[in-house]
């Protein structure tokens, strides 16, 4: 990554609902890390060019939104944590964690929040097809490794990041699969 060699960029992403804002939190706190929520940064600045009319979500302005996050992470030293399912879009990173949770599981989650059964599908089937993880190592392909969270606490899925960070462990993309959800929907 070119810039600030005193900083380390990370991007957490995935399917809404798997737990990427709880756990940026609890990151920020334990690496003392500056922390950019990408739905915070494309609210603050505007960067929406409508709205999708049936499942109700703002659409996003991605290359506006990547040339605000670089602008907002060139000056910055240390660790910067990216939260957000767009995050990946986003050029400047050097480590991208894909969080993945069993859909059964994300459906509860999504109902709690009161998105449409429309939006609860559409996410279920992006998480059962992996499209995160997919777009990411498209993107970022020697930078992504993936968390299955279904099993783990928040605290656990921190620490398993951390030591990812710190290249204790390793988590090759392509290890959790969910697509016998789809078979069974």
């Amino acid at each position: 990554m070119k810039g600030n060699s005193q900083q380390k960029v990370v991007f957490i992403t995935g399917t809404p609902g798997v737990g990427k804002s709880t756990v940026s939190s609890l990151l920020q706190k334990k690496l003392s890390a500056y922390l950019i929520s990408i739905n915070e940064l494309a609210r603050e600045k505007g960067l929406f060019q409508g709205e999708e009319p049936d499942k109700g979500y703002k659409i996003v302005d991605l290359p506006a939104l990547c040339k605000e996050l670089t602008s907002k992470i060139s000056n910055k030293e240390g660790m910067i944590l990216v939260d957000g399912h767009l995050s990946h879009y986003c050029p400047r990173t050097d480590l991208v964690i894909v969080l993945r949770l069993d859909p059964d599981f994300l459906e509860q989650r999504l109902k709690k929040r009161g998105y449409s059964p429309l939006k609860i599908h559409e996410n279920l089937e992006a998480e059962a097809l992996g499209v995160c993880l997919i777009e990411s190592y498209e993107l970022h392909p020697d930078k992504v490794q993936e968390i299955d969270s279904t099993k783990l606490s928040l605290e656990e899925v921190t620490d398993e990041i951390i030591k990812i960070i710190n290249k204790e462990i390793y988590y090759p993309p392509g290890k959790v699969d969910y697509l016998h959800w789809m078979v069974k929907k």
